[in-house]
């Protein structure tokens, strides 16, 4: 075989060509032959006996190496070139032979002599073969398969045998047969030419020799029992020896002895090439046994005509599983898989072997544990020297990984067919090895080009990339193919099939062996075209777009102003029922205290309770204004850690009076572990709002249930899923006439109401919505029309451990401070009051009207002030960005906020700024002083 050959696993390795061999004959590379046609190539290549292919409309030869000595001289180019070329000295015999095959008919011969030209000169050949004609999914006729036998040997042999029989006719009858005649002592008395031709002795050398002297010592007593067979029975059962030749070599005999007068005669037949033939039949039949049992990667079998097995090598054992005293005398059916079995595949199998002499076993069969294995191999008739059928001999290697590792290839690469077909990009599969690339349908959908059209090399693929992006972009091709990274991204202009060129973002994955190497890369190039163009488009807009503002604006703003007036106006129109009532009665109470407290002769009595009356009235007014904060989501809520169970409970008795007498409360508020961190302000404004809700869906006659519980989910909630986490659900239940599923989706919206006018505002349940979303919550409603209605308020929970820190933490703080605070607010009477709440908490104040006289006085005295305290709305710089100014001059300097309304703090105080909300109490200012100063103590 030439010292080049290179194999691979993508073409058969019956093949001995390069794969860039193969391109250039007429069936091309094996990766594109036909699936019959490489099976066959795995069939012949797995097969000691010497078979080859003949295919395609060229009837092109490809052999197995067991044929290569039947080619002789011939084999080094025979592979891959037409079958009657390579036998062009015998093609006029042949040519029948192979249309008859071609035509579909087996040809099968057991003798056919032909003259071959071997080693320079012609000689005669005899064969045995058959032509096995292979058709196409198509119907017609591929090719054949030929197993053949070369019995030029043994017609020399017969030819010799003939011959040598012939030559002891004459040699008899020339008396040249070996005669001896012993004396009664058994020494030799005489000898014939034949003998002394045998032996090279003359004949005075061998008269008077013993039988002994003749005879090597390990045949004595084969010698010793003729004669005593002699002497007794007259004769001798005829026994083959060795005997020595004149110059002490040996040679073997056949003797025949029988009693002559006081001696014998001997006849004498030279068996030695015989015995020397035999001994080599006895090497050959060992190296044959040697290697069957060598050969643990084929299972090799024989069976007699009936099909049961005779011999079974240790490949077979390991293929099926049976040991050969488990097997042997047993059919082959069982190693069928039961539905082969059961259609009669063995018998049709063996059959076709005696019809064509080979048969095809290229199938799944069954193991000894009721496992299948996938063999390829063939079942070949034997026959013995006269022609006669004598049994099957069985080849089979064990496919079974190839053959699954095929499936998930076939199944892999129809994957990514259906991927390739459902993508709009333009994929593409590189195969590195060959430099071969096909591209899906997509190609011709972006850039023009039919994929049957593009030629498979990676040489069109880089022509057509812009001249000033190629090499660029080859280059990065090649450093991720030559390194570890298998991913590759380029971004570059490709060509069309009309010449334009379109821009594309270009992906590619890099596929590696066992051993590292890249092999295989496959990617898709996304056509960004249009994209650019809009972003082009994009950027043109963008650089118009403060002209063309310019020009919009003022026609937009009288629309949007007479709209946000329109607006306005509706909102302000059911605002006015609801909250122009509930101030009203507020600042009439605030009002008639303030007169009363006024007067002289007021008893002290009366003046404590006026000035309690306007305390909680001033709460009460708070509150509202908190609802519309709540939400608008521009309050900033004032979390603290509280029980919610002992917080309703608190208020048991304000929802009472709230829901009226009718109306029966039952509050289960059992739970030890319901801890959450939330404003209870706005949680006790959400409770009133729904309890009020519900009495007036139950027309303030029924039943309302406030039951707490420890809940370990949100469920889904208009349309979001379910959240997993500790919560508390606060749950209100009413009797009431229930909400239309009409209202469902509307109940949360702002100022929407089903009451009269004058009859509520439409925030109760806005503010319950917000209070729960910024709480980092949520709000369920069930309700069913007629029977009643259940809202549950779900509040983040916390652990009990953290929540009775947080409580006893509050519990102990002190209440007076000290040091001096720098006060800024522009309004003149809030900065008045606040100076004295100040200065009763035990503080030193300096006030400024607006925030740049405060930043002079922090100039003047930078290491005077305690803490900063400022309103967030005022003329010129607002308060959050006077503590962003503060924050760089003094980074240690706490600032405080205070607003009653600001949509800069709305927006997430994202400052690190603590937030006071207007109107505050003095127990809140003092708190947040302490923990602003404490923070900066540490």
């Amino acid at each position: 075989m030439p010292s080049d050959v290179e194999y691979t696993s993508s073409r058969p390795s019956a093949s001995v060509l390069l794969a860039r061999d193969w391109a250039d004959t007429p069936l091309g590379t094996p990766d594109r032959w036909p699936v019959a046609l490489r099976t066959l190539c795995d069939v012949i290549d797995g097969s000691a006996q010497p078979m080859f292919i003949v295919w395609g409309p060229e009837r092109v030869l490809i052999h197995n190496g067991a044929y290569a000595s039947i080619l002789a001289d011939k084999q080094h180019h025979a592979l891959g070139r037409p079958f009657l070329d390579v036998w062009s000295e015998i093609a006029r015999d042949l040519a029948p032979l192979v249309d008859q095959a071609y035509a579909g008919v087996p040809v099968h011969m057991d003798d056919i002599t032909l003259k071959m030209l071997r080693h320079g000169r012609a000689e005669e050949a005899h064969f045995a073969f058959s032509y096995t004609p292979v058709r196409v999914e198509s119907g017609g006729v591929g090719g054949f398969l030929c197993a053949c036998v070369e019995t030029t040997e043994r017609v020399l042999a017969d030819r010799q045998r003939r011959a040598v029989e012939e030559r002891l006719r004459a040699t008899l009858a020339i008396k040249t047969v070996g005669v001896i005649r012993w004396d009664g002592q058994y020494r030799l008395a005489d000898v014939n030419e034949g003998f002394l031709r045998m032996t090279g002795f003359t004949q005075q050398e061998a008269l008077g020799r013993t039988w002994r002297e003749l005879t090597p010592p390990e045949f004595w007593p084969a010698s010793e029992r003729a004669v005593s067979q002699v002497m007794t029975l007259g004769e001798a059962v005829p026994y083959e020896k060795q005997y020595f030749r004149k110059d002490g070599s040996r040679w073997w005999g056949l003797f025949a002895p029988r009693a002559f007068a006081d001696g014998a005669i001997e006849i004498v037949l030279d068996i030695t090439e015989r015995k020397e033939a035999e001994k080599r039949l006895r090497e050959r039949e060992q190296r044959l046994r040697l290697i069957v049992e060598s050969a643990t990667e084929y299972a090799i079998v024989t069976a007699g005509s009936d099909g049961r097995v005779t011999t079974w090598s240790p490949g077979a054992a390991r293929t099926f599983g049976y040991r050969a005293d488990e097997i042997v005398g047993r059919s082959c059916d069982i190693l069928y898989v039961p539905e082969d079995a059961e259609a009669g595949v063995p018998a049709q199998e063996l059959e076709k072997a005696r019809r064509d002499g080979q048969a095809t076993n290229t199938r799944w069969h069954q193991r000894q544990d009721g496992s299948r294995v996938f063999v390829s191999g063939s079942t070949n008739l034997l026959r013995d020297p006269a022609g006669a059928e004598i049994g099957f001999l069985f080849v089979m290697h064990d496919e079974t990984e190839r053959r699954r590792a095929e499936e998930e290839l076939r199944e892999a690469e129809e994957r990514y067919r259906f991927a390739a077909r459902a993508t709009s990009d333009a994929i593409w599969d590189w195969d590195l090895i060959t430099d071969t690339i096909h591209w899906n349908e997509a190609v011709e959908v972006h850039f023009g080009f039919a994929p049957a059209d593009i030629p498979e090399s990676s040489a069109w693929w880089k022509e057509h990339i812009h001249a000033q992006d190629r090499e660029s972009v080859v280059a990065s091709v090649q450093a991720v193919i030559a390194s570890d990274n298998d991913s590759w991204l380029a971004e570059y202009r490709f060509e069309r099939s009309d010449g334009t060129y379109a821009d594309v973002l270009d992906r590619g994955t890099v596929l590696r062996d066992g051993e590292g190497r890249a092999v295989r890369m496959v990617g898709a190039m996304h056509d960004l075209t249009r994209r650019k163009q809009a972003e082009a488009t994009l950027r043109h807009l963008n650089e118009t777009l403060e002209e063309r503002v310019v020009q919009e604006v003022s026609a937009r703003l009288k629309t949007e102003e007479a709209l946000r007036q329109s607006q306005k106006l509706e909102a302000i129109g059911q605002l006015t029922g609801g909250v122009a009532h509930d101030f009203n009665n507020l600042l009439t109470v605030i009002r008639g205290a303030a007169q009363m407290l006024a007067l002289p002769s007021l008893r002290e009595e009366k003046r404590a309770r006026y000035v309690s009356a306007i305390a909680e009235t001033a709460d009460r007014a708070a509150k509202l204004t908190s609802q519309l904060l709540t939400f608008a989501r521009r309050q900033a809520l004032k979390p603290e850690v509280f029980n919610v169970g002992e917080r309703i409970d608190s208020i048991g008795e304000m929802l009472r009076t709230v829901v009226g007498s009718r109306v029966k409360l039952t509050i289960d508020s059992k739970c030890e572990i319901c801890y959450a961190d939330a404003d209870i302000s706005q949680f006790e404004t959400a409770l009133v709002n729904m309890a009020v809700n519900a009495r007036d869906a139950m027309e303030g006659d029924g039943e309302l249930l406030i039951a707490v519980r420890a809940a370990h989910a949100v469920p889904r909630v208009r349309g979001h899923g379910k959240a997993d986490g500790e919560y508390v659900a606060v749950s209100i239940t009413d009797t009431g006439s229930g909400i239309a599923p009409e209202n469902l989706a509307q109940i949360f919206e702002p100022f929407f109401t089903t009451k009269a006018i004058g009859k509520g505002t439409g925030l109760g349940l806005s503010q319950a919505y917000g209070f729960a979303k910024q709480s980092g919550g949520e709000v369920d409603v069930k309700s069913v029309l007629g029977q009643g209605t259940t809202f549950t308020i779900y509040l983040p929970r916390v652990p009990a451990a953290v929540a009775s820190a947080a409580l006893s933490k509050a519990a102990t703080e002190d209440t007076r401070g000290h040091g001096r605070v720098l006060l800024v607010e522009d309004n003149e009477q809030v900065g008045q009051f606040s100076s004295d709440l100040l200065s009763e908490l035990g503080f030193e104040t300096s006030w400024a009207a607006n925030a740049e006289a405060a930043l002079r006085l922090l100039e003047e005295h930078p290491d005077e002030y305690a803490v900063v305290f400022s309103d967030v709305v005022m003329p010129g710089m607002n308060g959050v960005e006077l503590g962003s100014e503060v924050r760089k001059r003094c980074p240690d300097l706490p600032v405080i906020l205070a607003s009653g309304y600001s949509h800069v703090v709305s927006q997430g105080l994202n400052h690190d700024f603590q937030l006071l909300q207007k109107p505050y109490s003095i127990d809140e200012l003092a708190r947040a002083l302490r923990n602003a100063i404490t923070s900066r103590v540490k």
